[in-house]
């Protein structure tokens, strides 16, 4: 494994410790993992990191996000595939759901935050609803 290889994997694995905090600790890290040229392409959708941010936020007052064990992760260069559990607790009236989500992300480092990401790519079985 290169050295971006090992970086991008402690990102994604450190990144689900910090999403499982709520939001804050979400947007926290978040801050970290991108810059404000990241582009986040979620359910068709093309995000600047402060639309994401907006739609995340949206997302965790209505929903109990917790991601849940990667199923596959496969880093090459600087490219990354993850395929994950997402469990969503709709907050207003209990229900839960299970969805698989998968996501790729091209990765670039950078001097002030090391490695980020440049572009990433999710869909999900089920996609959330904001």
């Amino acid at each position: 494994m290169t050295r971006i290889e090992a970086a991008i994997k402690d990102r994604l694995e450190n990144g689900f410790k910090n999403w499982n905090g709520g939001y804050d600790s979400w947007l926290s890290w978040c801050n970290t993992l991108y810059d404000d040229a990241s582009i986040y392409n979620v359910y068709g959708h093309r995000l600047t990191l402060k639309q994401y941010q907006n739609m995340m936020g949206d997302l965790f007052k209505k929903q109990d996000i917790k991601l849940g064990k990667f199923h596959n992760m496969i880093i090459a260069d600087n490219w990354a595939a993850i395929r994950y559990d997402v469990e969503v607790t709709e907050i207003a009236t209990g229900k839960t759901i299970v969805q698989q989500s998968m996501e790729f992300v091209r990765f670039k480092e950078t001097p002030e935050k090391g490695v980020i990401v440049d572009e990433g790519w999710a869909t999900s079985t089920v996609p959330l609803s904001a």
